[in-house]
């Protein structure tokens, strides 16, 4: 996001919350989406999705933990999260952070490691079970506490309680979108070296069949909706909560349009609608192009969110 970051440079203000905080929301934010369809795979399909959950089950950790890293960075002074463990403040946001963060690695790592163990026998098992709905509790909490965190600081821009549900549903969907595109990347590797067209069906037992189309295009209805309340709902929010809007608007409304609502919601709900209304499947390079569309939509939206919440409100 280098146009953004330099209309930033070039504004009035320091932004005291740089790019790498936007960094660990929005890859905090994929992984988290990534270990929640993952585990939803394993609960109900157990071992027939053991390809797919055992590679999401890896990938979730590391990319929480590239979050944390980018963070880390920004506060320079990366032993002060020790601090955090420390010295505990029950009624700071930022002090649950640095415990749900860690657990959720902690908890991701030891159920990779269980599945990379046992294999297809982990399914079976009670230990797997509750280390899975254990992790998805704490993923759903990491994705919640990205948008609370800045929800709690009261700031015109953040204070609005759609603000932690809109970055839970965008973390979902973004990360959804990651394992649907891995998982077509793996079966394109191992089926017909490349030469079939991916079907995205992730997971099916007798019983049932998953498709991706059908859960992504719900999640992209279901952000934009989010995103059209956010809106209307600023108007009876205040004075600066307007301003904070115009705000943003002023600043960032062409990459708010272009990357976050067209690129971001338009283009994958029409790919996603369509696939869906016509009972199609994504092939391979579809798959793709959605998963990239909302990759771009997702950061610039969390991107865009985080920098004009620290805009001053002029009169004010």
């Amino acid at each position: 996001m280098y146009l953004i970051d330099k209309e930033v440079k070039e504004m009035d203000f320091h932004a005291y919350w740089d790019y790498r905080v936007a960094l660990d929301l929005f890859l905090g934010g994929v992984g988290i989406g990534v270990f929640l369809l993952a585990a939803y795979f394993s609960l109900v399909f157990k071992e027939k999705s053991f390809k797919v959950t055992r590679l999401g089950f890896i990938i979730a950790p590391v990319l929480v933990g590239l979050g944390v890293f980018a963070l880390l960075t920004e506060l320079g002074k990366p032993f002060r999260m020790l601090s955090t463990f420390i010295n505990v403040n029950p009624t700071s946001v930022t002090s649950w952070g640095g415990f749900l963060q860690t657990i959720f690695i902690l908890l991701s790592f030891v159920i990779f490691l269980v599945v990379w163990k046992y294999k297809q026998n982990a399914y079976q098992m009670s230990l797997f079970k509750g280390l899975v709905i254990a992790g998805s509790v704490f993923a759903l909490a990491v994705g919640i506490y990205h948008g609370l965190l800045l929800m709690s600081l009261g700031v015109a821009g953040w204070a609005n309680g759609l603000i932690p549900v809109m970055f839970l549903v965008s973390s979902i969907l973004s990360g959804s979108s990651v394992l649907m595109v891995v998982e077509a990347v793996f079966m394109r590797s191992i089926i017909g070296r490349g030469k079939e067209v991916y079907s995205e069906t992730a997971a099916s037992s007798d019983a049932q069949v998953f498709t991706y189309s059908k859960l992504l295009v719900s999640l992209v209805g279901i952000q934009a909706l989010l995103i059209l309340t956010w809106r209307i709902s600023l108007n009876s929010a205040g004075t600066e909560a307007i301003i904070a809007y115009q705000n943003l608007i002023s600043h960032f409304g062409v990459y708010w349009w272009i990357l976050v609502v067209a690129i971001g919601l338009v283009i994958p709900l029409t790919i996603a609608g369509y696939s869906t209304l016509k009972k199609i499947k994504m092939n391979f390079y579809t798959a793709m192009i959605f998963t990239a569309v909302v990759l771009i939509g997702s950061y610039a939206f969390k991107h865009i969110i985080l920098y004009s919440g620290q805009i001053p409100l002029a009169g004010l």
